[in-house]
């Protein structure tokens, strides 16, 4: 009975918050049904404090996607995706952590709500790095190469990125560590650091793999590197990466990287 009652309050509650980002169109339909499925999984199985973690994602995101819209047509005419997250981009991003917390309410040891704290502070920097970053009024530079790359493109890397890359995992942790300090415990502070460290690990990952496996394309009448397999009503032509790994497969790829480095740091 008691596992019926969560149930139905994580579905109540995730359908708000999902469906309030929806009306703000920072979720696509799909994207709001993604956050409801897995927001019920997290109310269900996971600590109080997990679904804030999540929440906080999500909305973290949605508020600086609102903040940056000026440089958003500019952006999406290069990269794949747009401002609104649809199904597949919450769960590439999510769904390693989801696994993570699954075996943590299994198995009842720390070493998965580690990692899974660890996966969303790597998403939560990928995104606080990538949206903040092509803010920047100098032009990122390619994370191998250090050539100057259009803003938005996967595998760049500028100062307001990378700073906003260590203060998303760090934001994450923080978190983490009052809802452990309202519960009666405490985060070491070594653990937190390392937390961090994960966290930011994660937006580093995300960008090398965006700068050497993710596909990249050309627009043949402008010549614009893009995400795109259409620019002008054209068929692009790949130049670079592995022509399945999107976007959403180096966000999936990192996140699973990112848990599996967790899960071998703390057990």
């Amino acid at each position: 009975m008691l596992l019926f009652y969560q149930i139905a309050l994580g579905f109540l509650f995730s359908s708000l918050v999902a469906c309030t980002a929806w009306f703000l169109q920072w979720l696509t339909l799909s994207g709001m049904i993604a956050a409801i499925l897995s927001g019920t999984l997290i109310i269900t199985i996971g600590p109080w404090y997990s679904i804030f973690l999540i929440g906080f994602f999500f909305a973290s995101s949605g508020a600086i996607s609102l903040g940056k819209r000026h440089k958003q047509h500019a952006v999406e005419d290069r990269v794949n995706k747009g401002q609104r997250r649809d199904m597949v981009q919450v769960f590439a991003n999510i769904f390693p952590s989801l696994i993570a917390l699954v075996l943590y309410r299994l198995l009842q040891e720390d070493v998965y709500l580690l990692a899974f704290v660890a996966g969303i502070a790597s998403c939560t920097a990928d995104t606080w790095g990538s949206d903040l970053g092509v803010l920047s009024r100098r032009p990122p530079r390619h994370l191998l190469t250090e050539k100057k790359m259009a803003p938005g493109l996967s595998g760049g890397v500028s100062f307001l990125g990378t700073v906003a890359s260590f203060a998303g995992s760090m934001a994450i942790v923080a978190l983490y560590a009052a809802s452990l300090w309202l519960s009666g415990r405490s985060l070491p502070l070594p653990q937190l650091m390392q937390l961090a460290a994960l966290g930011f690990l994660g937006s580093l990952i995300d960008s090398f793999l965006g700068a050497t496996i993710q596909v990249r394309y050309q627009c043949r009448v402008c010549g614009q590197l893009t995400e795109k397999r259409l620019h002008h009503y054209q068929a692009t032509a790949r130049v670079s990466g592995w022509p399945f790994v999107t976007n959403e497969g180096v966000n999936f790829l990192t996140t699973l990287l990112l848990v599996f480095i967790a899960f071998l740091q703390f057990r």
